[in-house]
């Protein structure tokens, strides 16, 4: 062979082609690690915290009782099903919702939504029933369990 007609392999020319390679299989590595994690993320369980809101016996089947929390308010209602927690934003849009207890139900006000005890829409235009809270019975207390986030709680 002629030096002329095949380059020659300077260690400039191996060095910079050893690099370029590198980088450009760091890079497959990364997209493809990137791409995964996309398609398939990590799904880890959500914080929850106990938190005391009341105690059996002070509501009478049938009523409910505002619990301030935070900068909203929250409603616990003692129904024929038990003790349930739901949110005051209505789910059309987000307005504040009231208890009506001569009527057993839940009113938006601004729109006419209304939700019966047990948070379900039963007219209006809301499209799905009031945000509802777990709730736990230890010891003749009621405890509500809230999702903390990295931010605060939700």
């Amino acid at each position: 062979m002629d030096k002329e007609s095949s380059p020659e392999l300077t260690r400039r020319n191996f060095i910079t082609k050893f690099v370029m390679s590198g980088g450009l299989i760091a890079g497959a590595v990364l997209l493809l690690r990137n791409s995964l994690s996309f398609i398939f993320p990590k799904i880890e369980p959500p914080l929850l915290r106990k938190l005391l809101i009341g105690k059996v016996g002070d509501l009478q089947p049938g009523q409910a009782q505002e619990i301030p929390f935070g900068e909203s308010i929250l409603y616990l209602i003692n129904t024929k099903d038990g003790y349930k927690v739901f949110s005051s934003v209505c789910t059309h849009l987000g307005c504040i919702i009231n208890w009506e207890s001569y009527r057993s139900r839940f009113y938006c006000p601004c729109h006419k939504g209304i939700f019966n005890e047990n948070g379900e829409v039963v007219e209006g235009p809301p499209p799905r029933p009031l945000d509802e809270f777990k709730v736990e019975i230890d010891k003749n207390l009621i405890y509500m369990w809230i999702e903390e986030k990295s931010g605060g709680l939700s």
